[in-house]
């Protein structure tokens, strides 16, 4: 199995902090978000590690590279530019046609969290199907800003709603997502459909009415750095 951690987004909602460095760089308790994931992922076993990023932020990943002592292959997509970026689906799409085929589990870049990773992978070799990482945000007003997500006792997502305007639950999807090989075959599918590219949201719908999906619900942190006011939340964990 890869790990694939995204981060070819161009976080415009946390500009202009995100016009010199990347999201997935900016620190937290003293290392970058992306220190946290890698650390997640090698945990649980996975030594084959790969960073997407784009041609706007790709000398301060090199950069980053530089500083670490394991190997982590980067992989760049030729934007520099909000209106030109690849999307979430056409990225891993992307990603997965360079690298190779494999069973990938793919995390975005700006996620912080504390739950293993190999409870969610053990879970996923036991099922050899999607899986998707679902945490209880405990508000639906809350739940109005992700993918909701409907599952059967067993864990098959029935109903998948990205950003609903009245949540059936409060259970959502993160951006943590375990793939068998052949994944890009569906990725290609769906935007040959001309789908949304971007949130990997709409692919997951979309997925879950095409074969089975399933989803692994954790509990402890989870932040999704998506603003300044998540972003200083985070931040204050470390520093209060």
């Amino acid at each position: 199995m890869k790990a694939l951690i995204l981060a070819g987004g161009y976080a415009r909602r946390l500009a202009p902090i995100t016009d010199f460095i990347a999201k997935p760089l900016l620190p937290i308790g003293g290392r970058p978000i992306v220190d946290w994931i890698v650390e997640k992922i090698k945990d649980a076993g996975i030594d084959e590690i790969v960073v997407s990023t784009n041609s706007y932020y790709e000398p301060e990943f090199r950069y980053w590279l530089r500083c670490r002592d394991e190997s982590i292959t980067l992989l760049v997509e030729p934007t520099k530019s909000e209106e030109e970026k690849f999307g979430a689906i056409r990225g891993m799409k992307y990603a997965i046609e360079e690298i190779g085929r494999d069973d990938y589990l793919v995390i975005a870049g700006d996620n912080f969290f504390d739950f293993s990773l190999r409870e969610f992978l053990n879970r996923f070799n036991s099922l050899a199907k999607p899986l998707i990482a679902v945490y209880d945000v405990e508000s639906y007003e809350k739940a109005k800003r992700f993918g909701t997500v409907i599952m059967k006792s067993d864990g098959r997502v029935l109903r998948f709603v990205e950003k609903p305007e009245n949540p059936e639950t409060t259970l959502i999807s993160t951006a943590c997502y375990a793939f068998p090989r052949g994944v890009e075959k569906d990725m290609e599918e769906y935007l040959s459909e001309k789908n949304n590219p971007d949130s990997p949201g709409y692919f997951i719908s979309w997925l879950a009415s095409k074969r089975e999906v399933y989803g692994h619900v954790f509990r402890g942190i989870w932040l999704d750095i998506g603003n300044i006011d998540e972003y200083r939340r985070a931040f204050q964990m470390f520093y209060h």
